[in-house]
């Protein structure tokens, strides 16, 4: 009896671990708890493989904010809405639950809100949170050839606009054929598609070719960091009504709605920043296949975003993402957002955080209900004199190295991280951040603080000491750089306030003002500026993909310095002015950089020639590196991991998956 007691107490020993196992395998998947999975890539599967695992399939659930709808017959059900093949996303903590407004902040339309943009983006991949893995996303797969210069990608089956119309390959085709290869739209193919020389070629409803002259290792980072803020896509089915080769009646129902021509009015509906469109009522009317879509005309207060229904991710219970229902978008001035945040009236907030505001958010965690994360950012604000200047003088004296090493010299970058960035930075230039061929001696080029050197350097240039201790131009008059900063890209009006001062003590007269993003970069473009600040060092990934942003004009987005020059290049000599000889060098290395390995010899050689070549002119001075950016999380909200690095070179939150995060 005594044996057959233990055989009982075995056998129900390994029913009850049996009916544990079971229950495991029923228990949603988390990052947390997902031992038992090995993805091929991080944190996501695709559904077919997570069905294979489970040995069974998901039942799709359906969010609440869109049950009346199906209800009535206004919406299909979740099942008809999802693609064939969804992508299932493994969250970080919990399966969540749907509901709440996710509140954040910007100063204005297209200044400060990447960041909001970021947690709802639906590019064709993406970077994984450990920012260095590309995964899919809007893309199921893509493939390669040997040498690089043909990318085949793989949509999703079944995968449909927030408006409930297909997306497929033909939404690639007309984004290439018809908007950034149309010479009317574009009489300069924009990069990085220009540098390339780029071409298209359906294969079928969800496989694309997209062929490029030269190899375009790059590419994928492109499209995961910096670029993820452009997709290589638009909606046919209703941006078609607005061109010309689909409606030929487009020029004339363009100029009846008061738009010089056709071109016009498409650039309402369509902008390569996607912000731009979601900036007037017409934003209400354009498909998108982001995780929210704008539920109302925007208002110079605020915008606000609404769960898409049509969204084409699930999560491994098979809850339809996102979870968070709303996005609510304030634009505040930049003196407000502590107040804000120590209210708790923000959920999430990072993008041009002044770091100095450090010990008085951390003192006020309890109050406001959040905590604190500081991951990396990048390089502190950068300083640009414009080499192009309408006024020849000044235009002598800024493309002059030994001007812009005086300047450097002038500015004591210690100071400025004790007294604005807690000492938590590195005082040096401006060079590429995390990348094998920039040395220590690359980083302090220029950079100690040294007035006294700053000063001879000025005096060899002709710039003398007029009577009240302000330098002379050589033709005699007063030299004044005018210094029109914004909020946007100095974080602090201590910043350009402190090196002012600095630059006072060894003759330079400075003259500040603070003036809006959209006006900076207006004046940039219009080359009318002495100043620029819109800028920061690239990570290696990002100067892989866009070298551009190490080279004239300096942009991502916008052109930031040496516009005359940019002009010329985008006109083929037409326009603007012919750079000096450094200048198209860079630009030579840098069609040549973006195409080749990285981490090869030649890779490292010619990125130390494009580091080496800006130094020598100094044409972007550096104050600080690995600055962290002060980053705001509710407690409310679930599935916020430890950021790294917060970027706008790896679009924000957008390696972090805002689509799954959820309120608690």
């Amino acid at each position: 009896m005594q044996r057959l007691r233990v055989s009982f107490g075995v056998l129900f020993l390994l029913y009850v671990l049996c009916l544990d196992t079971q229950a495991q395998a029923l228990k949603p998947l988390t990052v947390s708890a997902s031992d038992q999975i090995h993805p091929k890539y991080p944190h996501q599967i695709e559904l077919v493989e997570l069905e294979n695992f489970l040995g069974h399939t998901i039942d799709y659930k359906e969010n609440p904010l869109f049950a009346s709808r199906v209800a009535t017959a206004q919406l299909p059900g979740v099942t008809e809405r999802l693609p064939e093949e969804p992508l299932v996303l493994i969250p970080y903590e919990a399966v969540g639950g749907y509901g709440g407004t996710l509140r954040g902040t910007a100063l204005s339309y297209e200044a400060s809100t990447s960041e909001i943009m970021s947690w709802r983006q639906a590019n064709l991949v993406r970077f994984s949170s450990d920012t260095s893995t590309i995964v899919p996303n809007v893309a199921k797969s893509w493939k390669w050839n040997p040498d690089y210069s043909r990318i085949t990608f793989f949509l999703r089956k079944g995968h449909r606009w927030s408006d409930g119309a297909p997306f497929t390959t033909d939404d690639v085709v007309f984004f290439f054929e018809d908007i950034i290869l149309n010479k009317e739209i574009h009489p300069e193919t924009p990069p990085p598609w220009r540098n390339f020389d780029v071409k298209v070629s359906k294969i079928d409803a969800t496989t694309v070719t997209l062929i490029f002259e030269k190899p375009f290792p790059s590419l994928l980072f492109y499209l995961g960091g910096n670029g993820s803020y452009h997709d290589p896509f638009a909606p046919k089915h209703f941006l078609s009504r607005f061109h010309i080769r689909y409606n030929p009646h487009a020029d004339r129902e363009a100029r009846t709605r008061g738009f010089e021509n056709w071109v016009a009015q498409f650039r309402v509906y369509w902008n390569k920043w996607k912000d731009t469109v979601l900036s007037t009522p017409h934003g209400l009317e354009v498909p998108t296949l982001e995780s929210h879509v704008l539920e109302s005309a925007p208002t110079p207060q605020n915008r606000i975003f609404v769960a898409n229904p049509y969204y084409f991710k699930i999560d491994t219970a098979g809850n339809q993402l996102p979870y968070i229902d709303r996005h609510h978008e304030r634009f505040l001035e930049k003196k407000d957002w502590i107040e804000e945040i120590i209210a708790g009236r923000i959920d999430q907030k990072s993008q041009n955080m002044p770091l100095n505001q450090y010990p008085l958010l951390n003192a006020n965690q309890d109050k406001g209900n959040y905590i604190l994360q500081l991951p990396i950012n990048g390089s502190g604000p950068a300083i640009l004199f414009n080499k192009t200047h309408k006024d020849t003088v000044k235009k002598k004296i800024y493309a002059s190295p030994k001007f812009n090493y005086a300047a450097s010299l002038a500015i004591n970058r210690r100071q400025i991280n004790d007294a604005l960035f807690l000492g938590l930075c590195k005082p040096q230039q401006a060079v590429p951040q995390n990348v094998p061929f920039v040395t220590d001696e690359d980083k302090q080029f220029k950079s100690r603080y040294d007035p006294e050197m700053a000063g001879k350097l000025l005096d060899e240039i002709g710039l003398k000491m007029g009577p009240d201790g302000f330098r002379l131009r050589p033709d005699g008059k007063p030299l004044v750089i005018r210094w029109d900063y914004t909020m946007q890209y100095v974080w602090t009006h201590e910043m350009p306030r402190l090196i002012a001062g600095y630059w006072n003590a060894v003759g330079l007269r400075v003259e500040l003002k603070e003036v809006p993003t959209k006006l900076a970069r207006a004046r940039q473009i219009a080359n009318e500026n002495d100043i620029s600040n819109e800028w920061w060092a690239p990570f290696e990934t990002t100067l892989f993909a866009s070298p551009h942003l190490f080279m004239p004009p300096y942009g991502m987005a916008y052109p930031v310095s040496g516009v005359a020059w940019w002009q010329w290049k985008q006109s083929s000599g037409k326009l603007g002015e012919k750079p000096p000889p450094w200048v198209e060098n860079l630009w030579e290395i840098g069609a040549e950089f973006a195409a080749v390995a990285p981490g090869s010899d030649w890779y490292n050689a010619l990125g130390k020639k494009i580091i080496h070549i800006n130094q020598e002119y100094l044409s972007v001075i550096g104050i600080l590196a690995e600055v962290p950016l002060l980053t705001v999380v509710s407690r409310r909200l679930g599935n916020v991991p430890k950021m790294n690095i917060n970027s706008y070179f790896y679009g924000y939150a957008y390696p972090y998956r805002a689509d799954q995060w959820y309120f608690k």
